[in-house]
């Protein structure tokens, strides 16, 4: 399903992503941590061109807004020195964090934990710079390197290579069905095209000979 938004009273914008449905957020920054913490950062993760008149006037705005905060996000979790933040001068460390936690309490409660670990690995090794946990949210904490995070991750990863060799086999069986038939009518053709005109009739007819004709 592609992501959507929706507005809503009060500036609040809804975000719809994969069938799930995100608690709207009224401000862009939180937004916008929502659009990387999804990978939905690019020009052409929303079709504006879709929208009616009206909502792209009040949600492209908005959409691009949030955009500008999503990309200083990501390069401040990309940078290469970890032990110093990479933020413009007019945004704090516990600004980004901020954004950070908006984002993560607006994801629906059965889906927040597994939001959460995927977050947590995009975010990196200590991405704040001082020890904190990458995520703190409801007296639970989450880190890149979780183990319930690597578990579920390899769980997943076997279902889906499960589910990618059910469906080769589905569609090879009806493949194969048909060469063993093509295979079987060749054959059955290249005995017909060996036999010479008029054999099979000499044939036939000598059999039918030998069993009117009893032995002496």
């Amino acid at each position: 399903m592609p992501a959507t938004l929706t507005s809503l009273r009060a500036d609040a914008i809804r975000l719809t992503h994969d069938d799930v449905a995100y608690e709207p957020l009224a401000d862009d920054a939180s937004l916008g941590a929502l659009l990387f913490a999804l990978d939905l950062l690019g020009r052409d993760a929303f079709d504006l061109a879709a929208m009616r008149y009206a909502d792209r006037v009040t949600l492209g705005p908005a959409l691009e807004a949030a955009r500008q905060y999503g990309l200083i996000l990501r390069r401040h979790v990309e940078r290469a020195d970890r032990a110093a933040p990479l933020l413009p001068a007019a945004v704090k460390l516990d600004q980004a964090h901020a954004w950070v936690h908006a984002a993560a309490a607006a994801v629906p409660e059965a889906e927040r934990d597994r939001f959460c670990w995927r977050l947590a690995r995009r975010l990196g090794a200590d991405p704040w710079g001082d020890g904190r946990p990458a995520i703190a949210l409801a007296n639970q904490q989450f880190g890149m390197f979780d183990e319930g995070f690597a578990e579920m991750e390899a769980r997943e990863a076997a279902a889906s290579a499960g589910a990618a060799v059910a469906d080769a086999d589905a569609d090879a069986a009806p493949a194969e069905g048909d060469a063993v038939t093509g295979a079987g009518e060749a054959v059955a053709g290249k005995l017909v095209a060996e036999v010479p005109a008029g054999k099979g009739d000499v044939v036939s007819s000598a059999g039918s000979e030998r069993l009117a004709d009893p032995e002496p």
